[in-house]
């Protein structure tokens, strides 16, 4: 039933970012030809902008939600579900009206002073109603990520994103889309989404200010802080070398860059995003319900097929994005598709954590998470300083991989004196060679226009990488067969 259950989650949530990452796909061309390269890169360095501050406003209480909410569920802990949703409201809110005012600080008196885009602080402006949005719903919707609502959840997502698309296309019909129009529309779509949240999570929403715990929110404090640390500080890694390059490289290189790194996070908001939403809260409540030995042995089917389906993924993707994303946003970004594979990596080293740091989770050991970001962090913006004067932006793509190298291996380490499982390393290594000589022969490989080098290479290298997985893998081979099997009795009962 618990596989079932995770299937189902995972489903729902993939399903969702499946749907964001088509928006973004039709969105992604009608901005990067409607704006410039400068003004591309200008809104890139807001968003990022605001999902770093949104993490730091949070101080990790969202995860603190769903390992707190397991344990109230199953009477482990002696506070109630209306003190949970009590506190949890209150400190959303505080934290709302802190962090607008810091991110009003940042964009009116701090960045002006280095950053070389003159209307910067406009959008900050207009931006600021987002960071409040955002941080207000957030207790909404994580209760309904504990609560293992994914449905709701990936329905608010879809909205937000879907609502976003339509607005832009409205604007460009009939004005002119600039970086302003475009954080506008991001305004009324990031409302709606949190609005349908709030909505979904209303019938089971308490709140009594009696009921307010400081006790409760010192607790979860400390279990979040350290992961909000662990959040801000993984962004850090992610949006430093944006900064970076447009100081040092300047405004058109930020636009190329950004463009190729934001098509590669698609994998984030397909894969990465449904893990962390549905892999975590079901593993908590698994530890709390069943027991270790359950726990240890969903860790290691998770992480096994993780490894054995995200390694092929992630080298087609490598091989067909550069010339996907030539095709929608036009030839003056295909210098930034270089990084394309080095980015792509990363966020199959970043997904790994998921599985292997869920002993510090468990046990609330967060602090460890902390340290070894603060160490990989401050390797990222070393190595970063060095190497994006001397290679550019491709050295800042290979910084990235470096620096979660180095977390994944500090953090599995010590997660595993707390909660091991077995890893078998059989089928990933025998997947990475063949990834390998796949990626070797087709990438260098021009078939005349972007749109047929993206077909036959996608699909030659997508079937030899399907063949040998089936070949190589017992569980993927078993799995396949039964769909085969189902497919066959649905044609003949037709």
């Amino acid at each position: 039933m618990a596989a079932v259950g995770i299937v189902r989650h995972l489903r729902n949530y993939a399903s969702a970012g499946v749907l964001s990452a088509v928006v973004g796909l039709v969105s992604f061309p009608i901005l990067t030809r409607s704006l410039s390269v400068a003004e591309y890169g200008i809104v890139g360095l807001i968003t990022s902008s605001l999902t770093l501050f949104i993490a730091i406003g949070k101080l990790g209480v969202q995860h603190a939600v769903i390992r707190f909410f397991a344990q109230v569920k199953n009477a482990n802990i002696d506070f109630s579900v209306s003190q949970l949703n009590s506190t949890v409201s209150m400190v959303f809110f505080c934290f709302a009206c802190v962090t607008t005012g810091l991110w009003l600080l940042a964009g009116l008196v701090i960045l002006p002073n280095f950053l070389q885009y003159e209307n910067i602080s406009s959008l900050f402006v207009l931006a600021s109603v987002i960071v409040f949005v955002r941080l207000l719903g957030s207790g909404a919707m994580n209760f309904l990520r504990a609560q293992q609502r994914s449905a709701d959840v990936a329905i608010a997502q879809s909205l937000s994103r879907f609502l976003n698309l339509s607005l832009i296309i409205g604007v460009l019909l009939m004005a002119h889309l600039d970086p302003r129009s475009v954080v506008a529309c991001l305004l009324v779509a990031e409302v709606a989404g949190v609005s349908y949240a709030i909505y979904q999570y209303l019938p089971d929403f308490q709140f009594k200010a009696e009921d307010v715990s400081g006790r409760l929110a010192k607790a979860m404090l400390m279990y979040g802080l350290p992961l909000m640390i662990l959040e801000s500080l993984g962004l850090v890694l992610r949006l430093s070398d944006r900064y970076l390059i447009e100081s040092i490289l300047g405004v058109s290189a930020l636009g190329q860059y950004s463009a190729s790194y934001n098509f590669a996070s698609y994998i984030d908001i397909i894969i990465l995003a449904a893990l962390m939403q549905a892999v975590k809260p079901a593993y908590m409540q698994m530890w709390e319900q069943e027991g270790k030995p359950q726990t240890q042995a969903f860790l290691s089917r998770g992480f096994h097929l993780f490894l054995v389906i995200g390694i092929p993924f992630i080298t087609m993707f490598s091989i067909t994005s550069p010339h996907l994303l030539s095709f929608l946003a036009g030839a003056k970004y295909s210098p930034g598709t270089i990084i394309i594979p080095y980015v792509a990596f990363s966020f199959l080293l970043e997904g790994a954590v998921h599985f292997l740091a869920a002993g510090l989770y468990i046990f609330k050991n967060t602090k460890v998470l902390m340290v070894w970001s603060l160490i990989a962090t401050v390797i990222n913006l070393v190595l970063n300083v060095l190497l994006i004067p001397k290679l550019g932006i491709s050295g800042a793509a290979m910084v990235t991989i470096i620096s979660y190298a180095v977390f994944m291996v500090g953090v599995s380490t010590l997660a595993f004196r707390h909660v091991k499982f077995p890893i078998s390393l059989r089928s990933p290594i025998l997947m990475m060679l063949a990834s390998a000589i796949v990626f070797m022969v087709l990438n260098p490989v021009t078939l005349g226009s972007d749109v047929v080098s993206f077909l036959i290479k996608g699909l030659a290298g997508t079937s030899v990488l399907l063949l040998f997985m089936w070949l190589i893998d017992p569980s993927v081979k078993q799995w396949m067969s039964e769909r085969m099997v189902r497919f066959s009795s649905s044609e003949a009962k037709s």
